[in-house]
């Protein structure tokens, strides 16, 4: 039997690395078996409440311990701006691959400001407002800057000119900004990533960091091992301290017990070995000529 469910798992990929999770099925259930009952904290508690407090740990331990960092690729189009991808939490890096095929990472711009909408006008400067609803509001749509980013050429500017404020030119040079590696401007509130038109049809990786919680049903939920013991607190610290009736004292030892196992989980989750750290310590006596 052990033979057939191996050559089960290696020549079906659905099952590599399955191992290093647990269900979130399992956790409920393991959580009302050990933790909900009678002579226990938790005496009763509904299915629901434990699945909800469940789905905000896993979320909470994406945000703060767990590296699973998701990744995005995609050509940049004519118009430079990309769409955030659906379960897009928080930015972890942009690159894009050159000819060589090296990942070449790109910095954010930190001068240039978003605009999240502009208001729709006509040639001569006058704004469109909502006569239909007769509400004379004006109406907004795209950024103009937006629509004419494809025809900046930032190639353009003279790296030797004092009044270059894009490169710093031969004085005053940020060195925030010494990179000549192209920018990106990350507009939240509209959900798209704006580039410079020196990535004009480059191939983008965007890494990203995500709640686990999107496109997957409950049933196929899952949760590091490393990370489901302070799961289990999670759940019975939220419970306990939006219970009636009990005492202040239990309800900060559970606290107390889930901040404990976040920062366990979150030292596992280094993956910090000894030989790296020697790798590191090499170069200390590094003779510098």
């Amino acid at each position: 039997m052990a033979a057939a469910n191996d050559r089960a798992y290696y020549e079906d990929g659905q099952y590599w690395g399955e191992e290093q999770y647990v269900k979130m099925a399992d956790v409920v259930n393991n959580f009302r078996l050990f933790y909900v009952g009678d002579s226990k904290v938790i005496n009763s508690v509904d299915r629901s409440d434990i699945i909800f407090h469940a789905k905000r740990g896993l979320q909470e331990i994406h945000y703060d311990a767990l590296n699973e960092i998701k990744v995005w690729e995609q050509d940049l189009p004519d118009n430079l701006q990309v769409v955030f991808p659906r379960d897009f939490i928080r930015l972890v890096r942009i690159s894009y691959k050159d000819d060589t095929g090296r990942l070449i990472p790109l910095n954010e711009s930190t001068r240039t400001k978003v605009v999240d909408q502009g208001p729709l006008q006509d040639s001569f400067g006058n704004f469109f407002s909502d006569e239909v609803n007769t509400s004379n509001n004006l109406i907004y749509g795209t950024p103009i800057h937006d629509i004419r980013s494809a025809e900046y050429n930032v190639e353009l500017t003279d790296p030797t000119s004092n009044q270059d404020d894009y490169s710093g030119g031969r004085f005053g040079l940020d060195t925030s900004d010494a990179n000549t590696n192209s920018l990106y401007n990350v507009n939240t509130k509209l959900g798209v990533i704006n580039f410079s038109s020196q990535l004009d049809g480059k191939l983008l990786v965007i890494e990203y960091v995500t709640d686990g919680l999107y496109n997957t049903t409950d049933s196929d939920l899952r949760v590091h091992k490393l990370a489901e013991d302070f799961l289990y607190k999670y759940i019975a610290h939220e419970i306990i301290k939006n219970k009636f009736g009990v005492q202040e004292y239990i309800v900060r030892r559970m606290k107390k017990d889930a901040s404990s196992s976040l920062r366990n989980t979150k030292i596992r989750m280094m993956d910090i070995h000894p030989l790296d750290i020697l790798k590191v310590l090499r170069g200390r006596d590094k003779w510098i000529k």
